[in-house]
C-alpha cells in the first residue's frame, strides 16, 4: 500500500445525533473546500492510520451483497464523483438508523473521498469515513488589546481515530479501526456490516490472542513457563502454525472446556470463525506471543519479563513465605 501520491479530492461533513434519543442529523448541502494544510492532516492523521493499521474487512449481508447500505453507497460515488454529496447524506442517514445503542454519542461523520491509493491492484480511489463521538479540551493563544492570553478551546483530537473506515474502489476491500468499540459494535456491525478478511495479519492476531489467554488461565509458574518454552519451539521450527496445534499443547495444562471456552470468547470478540485450520504465518505470530515467551508468571499480578533477546528463563520456583513469596529463577544466557 502506498499513499505517497494520494490526494484529498472531495470532502464533506454531517451532523449526527443518537437516534434511540431523538436527536436526529444535520446534513451539510455541499462539500468543502480544501487547504493544503487540511489535506495534509487528512492523509497523515486518517488515511495513513487507518490504511496501515487498521484490520481488513469484507462487506457482509445477510440475505444480499448488493442490499449492504454503504457497499452500495460507495460504489455510486466510486462510479460517479459528481454523486459524492447526494450519497454521502445517505451514508448519514444510514449512520444514524444505525446509531441506536444508548452508549452511542452524538457527534460528526467526516466523509472524504481520496485519490491516487497505490495498491496491488492498481491506482485506486478510497472512500474515508470518520465517526467523531468526543471532543477534547485544548488551549489556545489569543493576543487581545496588547496581552497574549491562553483560551480554553474544544476540539477533535488527530491522535487518536475513534471509528473510522476506508473503503477501496477496485475490490471494495475496507479497512477499518474502532476504538471505542468495548462500548458497543454498531460501527462494525450495524454501520458497516462488515466481517473480518482472513488475512495472514488477522490469523496471527487471533492465534496470538489464543496463546495469550490460555497462559494466563495456567495457575502454576512452572507450567506456565513450560507452556511459553514449547510455544517457542513450536512457532521457531515451523514455518506455520495452527490452531488446532497450539490447541494440543493448550491441552496438556488446562481442561478441555476451558479451551474450548477461550477460542469461542476470541471468535466472538474477532467475528472470525475459528477452525482448528486456521493457520498463522510464525514470523508474523511470534509477535504476538512474544510476551508469553519472554514473560514468566510468578504469582497473580507478579510476572517479569527478560528483555535481553539472548537470555531467556530456564527454571523458576516458588515459596510462599510468612510476608510474601520467594521466588528462585533460573535464566540462560546464549553465548555471543
Amino acid at each position: 500500500m502506498d499513499i505517497s501520491s494520494a490526494r484529498v479530492g472531495k470532502l464533506i461533513v454531517h451532523r449526527i445525533g443518537n437516534k434511540i434519543r431523538d436527536e436526529g442529523y444535520q446534513l451539510s448541502s455541499q462539500s468543502m473546500p480544501m487547504s493544503s494544510t487540511l489535506e495534509d492532516l487528512l492523509l497523515r492523521s486518517y488515511l495513513s492510520p487507518v490504511l496501515l493499521n487498521g484490520a481488513a474487512y469484507d462487506f457482509h449481508h445477510d440475505s444480499d451483497i448488493s442490499l449492504n447500505e454503504v457497499r452500495h453507497f460507495s460504489r455510486l460515488i466510486f462510479s460517479d464523483g459528481s454523486t459524492f454529496t447526494d450519497n454521502s447524506k445517505s451514508i448519514a442517514k444510514h449512520l444514524y438508523s444505525s446509531s441506536t445503542h444508548p452508549n452511542v454519542g452524538g457527534g460528526e461523520l467526516i466523509v472524504v473521498l481520496f485519490e491516487d491509493i497505490r495498491t496491488d491492484a492498481g491506482t485506486e480511489q478510497g472512500l474515508g469515513l470518520f465517526r467523531i463521538e468526543a471532543k477534547d479540551d485544548f488551549l489556545d493563544i489569543e493576543e487581545k488589546n496588547g496581552s497574549i492570553n491562553l483560551v480554553e478551546r474544544v476540539g477533535i483530537a488527530l491522535q487518536k481515530i475513534q471509528k473510522g473506515a476506508v473503503i477501496l474502489s477496485n475490490n471494495g476491500r475496507i479497512h477499518a479501526i474502532d476504538s471505542l468499540g468495548q462500548k458497543t459494535k454498531y460501527w462494525h456491525e450495524t454501520f458497516l456490516r462488515a466481517v473480518p478478511r482472513e488475512t495472514p495479519l488477522a490469523c496471527a492476531k487471533v492465534v496470538g490472542a489464543f496463546i495469550k489467554a490460555v497462559s494466563s488461565k495456567v495457575a502454576s509458574p512452572a507450567n506456565a513457563l513450560e507452556f511459553g518454552q514449547r510455544i517457542h519451539d513450536k512457532i521457531s521450527s515451523n514455518e506455520t502454525t495452527t490452531i488446532g496445534e497450539i490447541r494440543k499443547i493448550s491441552s496438556s495444562y488446562l481442561e478441555e472446556p476451558e479451551v474450548s471456552g477461550i477460542l469461542a470468547g476470541i471468535s466472538d470478540r474477532v467475528g472470525l470463525a475459528i477452525g482448528d485450520d486456521l493457520t498463522a504465518e510464525a514470523k508474523q505470530l511470534s509477535r504476538y506471543a512474544r510476551d508469553v515467551i519472554r514473560k514468566s508468571h510468578i504469582s497473580k499480578g507478579i510476572s517479569i519479563v527478560i528483555s535481553n533477546q539472548d537470555a531467556r528463563v530456564s527454571a523458576v520456583e516458588v515459596q510462599k513465605t510468612k510476608t510474601g513469596l520467594r521466588a528462585t529463577i533460573e535464566i540462560q544466557i546464549a553465548e555471543g
